[in-house]
């Protein structure tokens, strides 16, 4: 029989002791670069999907779901969707709703020389 305050010896009968702390997340615990490694890329993803919270109107709502059921997506991708074309209307682009580029092909972004 074992003694109920003896947290010291391993039971002959019952079993392991489970070594103390956290689980690792592979077959063995991760080397401090590798876990840096692993912080520094998380945060990365973290900081590449910025979390923003609206309130939208009536019509608003009404707009984004009618996107929502022409595009056949979700309501981050239809905002996404419809920010990226307000951005290129605005900038004199037609919109194209499933590729979008924000910066100007090569052959337009050559400087203009003045002439003297």
């Amino acid at each position: 029989m074992r003694d109920p305050c003896d947290h010291f010896t391993i039971d002959l009968i019952g079993g392991i002791r489970a070594k103390p702390g956290r689980k690792p997340l592979g077959e063995r615990a991760m080397t401090p670069a590798e876990r840096k490694r692993r912080s520094r890329e998380l945060r990365r993803n973290r900081l590449q999907e910025l979390s923003v919270t609206v309130e939208l109107s009536r019509d608003a709502q009404k707009a984004l779901d009618k996107m929502i059921e022409w595009w056949g997506v979700s309501k981050k991708e239809a905002i996404n969707r419809a920010m990226l074309i307000a951005c290129q209307s605005q900038t004199g682009r037609t919109a194209s709703l499933f590729e979008f580029e924000l910066e100007p092909p090569a052959s337009r972004r050559k400087s203009r020389r003045h002439k003297a």
